[in-house]
């Protein structure tokens, strides 16, 4: 259970083809009834010790309370099938940040089919 910083949501795609940025964004709802600092963190598992960290450029913000705020991360799809684990934090009265929460979704990786036509060249004509 939550103190102020539930994770709600991760948002980010169901599959991705290796070596492409994936983008995500980790929804964080303050569940407190005044403002708190809420910041974002991830990791991403795959087989490798340790779990490389998922990037957020804008890791904290001050939330509202019982507003929803969202946190955009990404990182590099690996060549296997991998885990995001997203992790919420708040900043308590004694000036530390307290983790809160974590949440995990699982990203496929894409497979590329290839046409059973090769390429095709599509040519235009005029009548006269």
């Amino acid at each position: 259970m939550a103190y102020y910083a539930d994770i709600a949501e991760i948002i980010a795609p169901s599959e991705a083809k290796p070596g492409n940025r994936v983008d995500i964004t980790v929804r964080i709802k303050n569940t407190y009834s005044s403002s708190v600092g809420i910041m974002a963190g991830g990791a991403l598992e795959y087989g490798v010790s340790p779990w490389p960290g998922i990037s957020f450029p804008d890791p904290s913000a001050n939330v509202a309370g019982g507003a929803t705020y969202s946190f955009k991360g990404y990182f590099t799809m690996p060549e296997k099938k991998a885990t995001i684990h997203a992790y919420s934090y708040y900043y308590g009265a004694d000036g530390s940040w307290h983790f809160d929460d974590e949440m995990a979704k699982t990203i496929d990786i894409t497979e590329e089919i290839e046409s059973q036509f090769g390429s095709i060249e599509i040519l235009s004509y005029s009548r006269r």
